[in-house]
């Protein structure tokens, strides 16, 4: 892996909305809220509830947002807010904004954190939906609503291009490039945030092929177009940065990883869009990203790096100033290139997850609330994962993670890619359950709403083909069974109905737009259903599928059920066999005969009931006791389609008792061979 193409995990912090910073000497941190909130998802129409938030910089003025508007807030402590979220809050699916706000002196707005509104389920699903296009090679999405109209936008860094492409969201999830400001040579990382105290937010984006690097900081104006306002310098080769307050004055700083240096640089802010740099702790070798949380709980800002190059973290705990000392360094997997932070097991202690490039695994590391972290499992991943995004995507309360997967020469697979979705069981466990594909070469991810329908949506930016594909989260549909065999069946006639089930295993009604049979034989098959336009959640319809062959032999075809869920069309495959030899009698039973004689003959009639000539292969005994019946025939090797033959049974016991044998017809007219069943006694 070339060392820059590591991509690292940004914090989105949310600049002051509203506020500005009128006193020079702040009183009030900017607040940090952590994943998840408790709840973090609740069911539509349900009662009013109190909201826990958890987090770093609370003050006893802080107030809980809900989609921007303010909600009745009870300081618990400097890490905790609970607040009031009413019955109509919730009435109908969504997917709320939660923020932290912190008025002036100092304070600002926090990062958001998403509260959805949505029936919980065991499953998820993700169709594509829209694939703009960005610069050449994108490498890290950024996530915010830069123009104010409540829908998030996405801002790209394309790596080739040496620019951050803009795009703005519609509300349903569709995408349109605004702008592409420049930025320095080759960008790989990016921190979204309000860092000059105006209300409109602002991009921090890190170059990686430097060796003396430098930052970009763009601040926005609030329309979706970015100004260029300092360079910042760095250490050798930055990799990550992220944004938080680091010293609690209410300016939003930065800290950037040095890929060569081996060092962090911590940048104070100044609230203009200015920085200097307060301190350059030393990490491991080949730092590559940063997670931001208070990991001792001392309501000061710490980091956790992943060093790529040691396959170990560097925990470093800040002192409130800007300046962070380290305190352990736990293992990971092999090749860290990206690190996340969420309590993951519910003991309100922040933990990691840790996507190792080399290893094809997740690193989940619980932490203990003193700044030490314990490795306790690995999930396995695609192919070179190199980014990691959390949330939670089935609305359950547990945190879930996304994961890209890229491959091949060089990182170019040239093929489409996918991401691979692992839900959490609340313990510090992830489950694979589905890799949803994307364009070409995915390299990093982000969670947002972009539909505002209650479930966390994906962007993945995909370096091979230019573009972000957008999966929008949709309704799943469960069917059984999903294959329906008839076995043998006349020509011309009809078996008795076989059924389906179609059920919405989903979290919102998902619309049926058709039943159809298609494929090789399907004029051999009919449906009819009862499925109506609009599964509702939990419901079921029922398909009755039937089996007419119009010719002999296997005969097979596929029901499809279209709809807007994530796995269709879902698919049914039929098959049976179509019967085109008709036997008068499928059995004889003769007279008791003396042994050695020979009986008198039985004749079955076979007719060709098909629409093309029957080739007979052969006609003969076999069974228990063959050599007492004997079989001829006026078949020949072919019947023309409509004609009969005859096959002539005669029985010859060869001894006293029972006997018992059977005629095969081996032929190409379906359910081949044939049987007539011979029984006799003899005397």
């Amino acid at each position: 892996m070339r060392p820059n193409r590591i991509f690292a995990v940004f914090v989105l912090i949310l600049g002051a909305t509203g506020f500005t910073n009128e006193l020079k000497a702040a009183d009030s941190p900017v607040p940090l809220v952590n994943q998840p909130l408790v709840p973090d998802a609740v069911a539509p129409g349900g009662p009013a509830f109190t909201l826990t938030v958890s987090g770093t910089g609370f003050v006893a003025k802080s107030v809980v947002n809900w989609n921007g508007s303010p909600r009745t807030t009870t300081f618990i402590t400097k890490s905790q807010l609970t607040a009031a979220i009413t019955a109509t809050d919730i009435a109908d699916a969504g997917t709320a904004s939660v923020t932290v706000v912190t008025p002036v002196p100092g304070g600002g707005t926090s990062n958001v954190a998403f509260l959805s509104v949505t029936n919980s389920t065991s499953n998820v699903g993700f169709r594509l939906g829209s694939s703009p296009h960005v610069g050449d090679t994108p490498e890290a999405i950024g996530i915010g609503d830069f123009n104010g109209d409540g829908n998030q936008d996405l801002a790209v860094v394309n790596y080739e291009s040496s620019t951050v492409s803009i795009l703005l969201g519609d509300g349903t999830g569709n995408f349109t490039l605004a702008s592409s400001p420049a930025t320095g040579s080759f960008p790989n990382s990016i921190a979204v945030g309000d860092f000059n105290g105006d209300g409109k937010l602002d991009l921090a984006i890190a170059g990686g092929a430097s060796f003396q690097g430098t930052l970009s900081i763009l601040l926005g104006d609030g329309t979706g177009n970015f100004t260029l306002a300092s360079s910042p310098k760095t250490g050798e080769s930055p990799h990550s940065v992220v944004a938080g307050d680091w010293n609690g004055d209410g300016q939003l700083d930065l800290a950037v990883a040095n890929y060569q240096s081996g060092t962090l640089t911590i940048l104070l802010g100044d609230g203009t869009g200015n920085f200097t740099v307060a301190s350059s702790p030393v990490t491991d070798f080949g730092p590559a990203a940063l997670g931001v949380g208070d990991f001792n709980g001392d309501g000061k800002l710490d980091l956790a790096v992943a060093n790529y190059s040691m396959n170990t973290l560097s925990i470093l705990l800040g002192d409130g100033t800007g300046h962070f000392s380290l305190a352990s360094s736990p293992g990971t997997g092999m090749g860290p290139a990206s690190v996340a932070v969420g309590d993951f097991n519910g003991d309100g202690k922040l933990d990691l997850v840790v996507a190792n490039y080399n290893g094809n695994t997740l690193s989940i590391l619980l932490g203990d609330g003193t700044g030490n972290f314990n490795l306790v499992s690995s999930s396995a991943t695609g192919v070179l994962p190199e980014s990691v995004a959390v949330g939670d995507l089935n609305g359950d309360g547990k945190l879930d993670l996304v994961v890209p997967n890229v491959c091949g020469n060089d990182l170019r697979c040239k093929t489409v890619g996918t991401v691979s979705i692992l839900l959490g069981d609340g313990t510090g466990n992830f489950t694979p359950v589905s890799s949803p594909a994307t364009g070409t070469g995915p390299l990093s991810v982000a969670l947002g709403a972009f539909n505002h329908d209650g479930r966390l949506d994906i962007a993945a930016a995909n370096m091979d083909d230019n573009t972000v594909s957008i999966l929008r989260q949709v309704p799943t549909v469960s069917l059984s069974p999903i294959g329906l065999i008839f076995g043998n069946q006349t020509v011309g006639t009809t078996s008795a109905p076989q059924t389906a089930t179609v059920t919405n295993v989903g979290y919102a009604a998902v619309n049926i737009s058709g039943v159809t049979i298609s494929g090789t034989d399907s004029t051999d098959f009919s449906e009819t259903n009862n499925c109506p336009s609009s599964l509702s959640v939990g419901a079921s319809c029922t398909i009755f599928v039937t089996f007419t062959p119009v010719s002999g032999g296997s005969r097979t075809a596929a029901v499809s059920v279209s709809d807007d869920g994530s796995n269709q069309p879902q698919i049914i495959s039929v098959m049976g066999t179509g019967l085109s030899v008709r036997l008068s009698a499928t059995s004889l039973n003769f007279a008791n005969e003396m042994v050695g004689k020979i009986s008198q003959p039985q004749i079955v009639v076979l007719t060709n009931i098909g629409s093309t000539p029957l080739t007979i292969t052969s006609i003969k005994t076999n069974g228990a006791d063959p050599g007492d019946f004997s079989v001829s025939n006026t078949c020949g090797g072919s019947i023309r389609a409509g004609d009969s033959c005859n096959i002539v049974v005669r029985f010859i016991p060869t001894q006293t008792g029972p006997r018992m044998a059977a005629v095969g017809i081996t032929d190409n007219g379906g359910g081949s061979p044939q049987k007539i069943k011979l029984r006799g006694t003899g005397t």
